[in-house]
């Protein structure tokens, strides 16, 4: 536990060790709650509106309020970090629905907690998997689908994404994907999934979370001119691909080197990973994009 590490909890700014929530919160009573996900790299904070609307995107859907407007949040955010000291940083912030009031509980009538919670920047995997790539599961699970809970829904009910990373795990994987209730290839527990194949770029359209960085990588590659679909994607597109990567917050992109047993055939990071990797780290290392924490 990093003692300097300071967490904003209604509305109050504490060291990490001392911030407590209740056992009676719904968020751990029940995962009844929503979060996001930001980070900061070189003192910016990358894309923060962006996770802020998505954030408010959740809190309405949920049902939920806060009386945080979004430049609250920014703010408070902001504030969390510098007070830290953490020019590279992933910052969790997060409501619930709080302590019921009653012992019976009306999920309309509560007092929701809100906490914000940086900590050092985090890669989804070390030095050496990043650099010859990951093994990748996927699992007989199945993620939120929009007949249940739509996976647009950012929120703490992450039961199921445990478990399919434990057998991901307990196999010898280094990370898990699922698909949908119709076979097509969905996301993982913290990250997007992009394939190349004949030069050109896939990710799936639906039962996925609109990741900010996914969205960003989109945008990379049409800058550098490589053709890209949007489109529904099986396991064999996965067995298959030129080359396979996930995205996400914690790293940009991460080339995968093997789906179950499957070698991915050409080299791993392929030629297209690596110029989109580069072109995001260019804009991170710059602070494109970046609200600036202000040490």
């Amino acid at each position: 536990m990093d003692d300097k590490v300071v967490v904003y909890i209604n509305g109050q700014y504490v060291s990490l060790k001392d911030a407590k929530i209740s056992i009676l919160d719904q968020g751990f009573l029940l995962g009844d709650g929503i979060f996001d996900v930001v980070s900061a790299w070189k003192g910016n904070i990358y894309k923060l509106d962006e996770h802020v609307d998505r954030f408010f995107e959740s809190l309405q859907a949920s049902m939920l309020k806060t009386n945080m407007s979004r430049d609250d949040w920014r703010q408070a955010i902001i504030k969390t970090v510098r007070l830290s000291g953490l020019q590279d940083a992933t910052i969790r912030f997060i409501v619930t629905r709080g302590v019921s009031k009653d012992v019976v509980a009306d999920p309309r009538d509560y007092d929701p907690t809100v906490i914000i919670w940086p900590a050092p920047y985090i890669f989804l995997a070390d030095k050496q998997k990043r650099a010859e790539g990951i093994k990748l599961f996927i699992t007989h699970l199945r993620g939120f689908s929009p007949d249940t809970l739509d996976p647009r829904y950012k929120c703490l009910n992450r039961l199921h994404y445990q478990l399919a990373k434990i057998e991901a795990l307990d196999a010898g994987y280094d990370d898990v994907l699922w698909l949908s209730s119709d076979g097509y290839v969905s996301e993982g527990p913290a990250s997007n999934l992009f394939l190349v194949k004949n030069g050109i770029l896939f990710t799936p359209v639906q039962n996925i979370l609109r990741g900010i960085t996914r969205s960003t990588f989109i945008d990379i590659a049409g800058e550098a001119g490589i053709p890209f679909k949007e489109t529904n994607l099986t396991a064999f597109d996965l067995y298959t691909a030129d080359e396979l990567f996930t995205c996400s917050t914690a790293g940009g992109a991460l080339a995968v080197r093997k789906v179950l047993a499957r070698d991915i055939q050409g080299p791993v990071p392929g030629p297209i990973t690596q110029e989109l990797d580069r072109r995001y780290w260019v804009i991170r290392e710059t602070g494109v994009d970046g609200t600036a924490v202000g040490f």
